[in-house]
């Protein structure tokens, strides 16, 4: 069973560590599409909070917004969590519904 679950993200700081990269098909390296037909693309996040931080890689549809740079803020709105599996394999995959240019602000506050 599938479960998808969404993250209350304003409490925590993003950062980007790596530019947003196309999410490429394994079979046919081609670039992956939403539902709708938007590109997907993926960015590697450092998430601050109260304790501690850690890299989680984001998925995200829709060209990458202009002014994300790596080592800056960034806003992250509608973010989802989704577990999966595959044989003996499992994992997280992270999804947001509008990553752009943030301001930083201070990892515990409301």
């Amino acid at each position: 069973m599938k479960i998808e679950l969404p993250i209350d993200t304003s409490a925590v700081s993003f950062i980007d560590v790596m530019p947003p990269e196309p999410v490429l098909d394994h079979k046919t390296k081609q670039q992956r599409t939403d539902a709708n037909g938007e590109p997907l693309y993926s960015i590697e996040l450092c998430c601050i909070g109260g304790k501690g931080g850690e890299v989680l890689t984001v998925k995200f549809a829709g060209a990458p917004p202009a002014g994300i740079r790596v080592c800056m803020p960034v806003k992250v709105t509608g973010l989802m969590v989704t577990d999966w599996s595959m044989g003996d394999r499992f994992g997280l995959t992270f999804r947001a519904a509008r990553i752009e240019p943030g301001v930083a602000q201070k990892a515990g506050a409301a």
